[in-house]
């Protein structure tokens, strides 16, 4: 198993505190002869959103899986080439196994204003498309969901 991003339980505390449901720590996608891991799996609880605990998550119906990145290499686009890399390979991947969990790629918000707020990381938002989810490490919750509306969607179900 890979070595977890040292933001990976602030990210878990994080999707808790807004009510997700962790279900799987990490999740863990078996495709022909190989196995790969995404940090984490959750489900947001139908009964109490406001206490759900989850990375690989589900809402209602709805699950999420989430790949934490922290961004600590020597090079902020080399980190995103990587964190792109993987986060295309598991939609790939999860289109297959999983079709109905949705991805997502857990970025600190410092990260977000340093690389995802320039052309480069919009366009990436934009064209790929990436859906983020932008947590305040120090406050341990989330700010922000890109696209809103994915998660709002989520919500209504």
């Amino acid at each position: 198993m890979p070595q977890r991003d040292t933001i990976h339980p602030f990210i878990k505390q994080a999707l808790i505190k807004e009510g997700w449901k962790i279900t799987d720590d990490p999740y863990v996608i078996s495709y022909g002869e190989r196995f790969l891991f995404i940090d984490l799996a959750a489900r947001l609880d139908a009964l109490n959103p406001n206490t759900g605990q989850f990375i690989g998550a589900r809402r209602g119906n709805r699950q999420i899986a989430v790949e934490i990145k922290d961004f600590r290499g020597k090079s902020a686009i080399a980190d995103l080439e990587q964190a792109i890399g993987q986060y295309v390979l598991y939609r790939l991947l999860l289109e297959r196994v999983d079709p109905g969990r949705e991805l997502y790629l857990a970025v600190t918000d410092t990260t977000y204003d340093e690389i995802f707020s320039e052309p480069i990381g919009e366009l990436a938002i934009r064209d790929l498309p990436l859906k983020l989810l932008i947590v305040d490490v120090e406050a341990v919750e989330v700010k922000q969901w890109i696209p809103p509306e994915a998660i709002a969607r989520l919500s209504s179900r």
